[in-house]
């Protein structure tokens, strides 16, 4: 097994797999694809071009306590790098040395998505007012929808989120409905 506490870190540094472009994870990795004991991934999103240099946590999950319990994603706490996009759809990492105590950590890379597919930059807009919490005159049911990739709601061509809390059936013109079961993520969360 890897382990990169023992590189000597110096500089900025670009990412591949087999000869492409990768970034670093910005999720929960299996460390079987790191080649070390702990995987380590980025605790929040990618900048964008606009955002220049920005520092990032970053966080580990060694491959014993995965097996163990998925609740010990982001278990172990290394040092912030700092991270930049680039013109070109890249993204370049200032690696340091992670934190020794970490079980052999290795600094995770997977299959690149362009700074272009964001979801943020590529949704497809949904402003269909039925869906509204105070709508309740028809029963429409979402089984029947065929979705594909990321959606953004609006409700006559203003924001709208969905709840947060339960909402009532027949609500948003259907008898059972569905809401987010805790609050939305923080721009640092990523998705």
């Amino acid at each position: 097994m890897n382990d990169d506490t023992l590189v000597e870190w110096s500089g900025w540094y670009r990412l591949y797999l087999r000869g492409k472009s990768a970034q670093m994870s910005e999720w929960c990795v299996s460390t079987t694809h790191c080649g070390g004991e702990t995987g380590l991934s980025l605790n929040g999103s990618h900048p964008r071009l606009e955002d220049g240099v920005v520092i990032r946590k970053v966080v580990g999950t060694n491959s014993w306590w995965w097996t163990w319990s998925s609740s010990s994603c982001g278990y172990y706490k290394s040092t912030s790098i700092r991270v930049k996009a680039c013109p070109g759809d890249y993204y370049v990492y200032e690696f340091v040395k992670p934190n020794a105590s970490i079980p052999k950590p290795m600094y995770c890379a997977v299959a690149f998505q362009n700074i272009s597919s964001d979801p943020c930059y590529t949704y497809q807009s949904l402003d269909r007012p039925w869906r509204a919490t105070n709508e309740s005159v028809d029963y429409i049911c979402d089984y029947f929808f065929s979705w594909n990739g990321w959606y953004r709601f609006f409700y006559y061509g203003m924001d709208i989120q969905m709840p947060e809390t339960c909402a009532s059936s027949y609500s948003c013109n259907t008898q059972i409905t569905l809401w987010l079961n805790g609050p939305h993520p923080q721009i640092e969360d990523g998705v």
